[in-house]
């Protein structure tokens, strides 16, 4: 049986990258936390970027203030500037769901080439789990990484098909 090379596209990719599944079952709060302590310059840096007082800031991660708390739009803006998603994860995890990150359409709206590119997929994703299992033990990290990162973008492609064959549609005219 042979093997496949991929490499990914996105962080957390591989046997050296810990972080992408690091908030799961982590509360928001520390999730929060996390992601200002992972910023390059921590909280004070963060806080520049967001235009609010570093104390503040400060004050809305300390988990023991109970005067000063971390509003929705905070922590999306924390993720948006830092690019650490971990209080989204956290969130999905208290609630029993998964995070698929996006990947772009490249199939510009054409119903065959979307079909194809989805097809494309699903053989990148046999083909992860085929070396994954086969190899006679139990599974790395690595290869589990493998995997996961071919399922997202396979959920992605899928959503892309059912996006172009929405598109095909009519549209439902008022019949009056």
């Amino acid at each position: 049986m042979g093997s496949t090379f991929a490499i990914g596209a996105r962080a957390g990719y591989g046997d050296m990258q810990g972080d992408a599944d690091i908030a799961r079952g982590m509360c928001i709060q520390d999730a929060a936390r996390l992601v200002a302590e992972r910023f390059p310059g921590g909280v004070p840096a963060l806080a520049v970027r967001m235009g609010v007082s570093a104390n503040t800031l400060q004050h809305k991660l300390n988990p023991n203030n109970t005067t000063h708390k971390l509003t929705a739009d905070e922590s999306l803006a924390i993720q948006q500037i830092s690019g650490l998603p971990f209080v989204l994860h956290a969130m999905a995890a208290a609630l029993d769901f998964q995070c698929v990150p996006a990947v772009p359409d490249q199939s510009g709206g054409e119903p065959m080439e979307a079909f194809m590119r989805f097809q494309h997929g699903v053989g990148d994703f046999t083909a992860a789990a085929a070396d994954a299992f086969g190899s006679g033990g139990g599974l790395s990290r690595n290869a589990l990484r493998r995997m996961q990162e071919q399922g997202f973008d396979l959920i992605a492609l899928i959503g892309h098909v059912i996006a172009v064959a929405a598109q095909m549609v009519p549209e439902v005219r008022d019949a009056a």
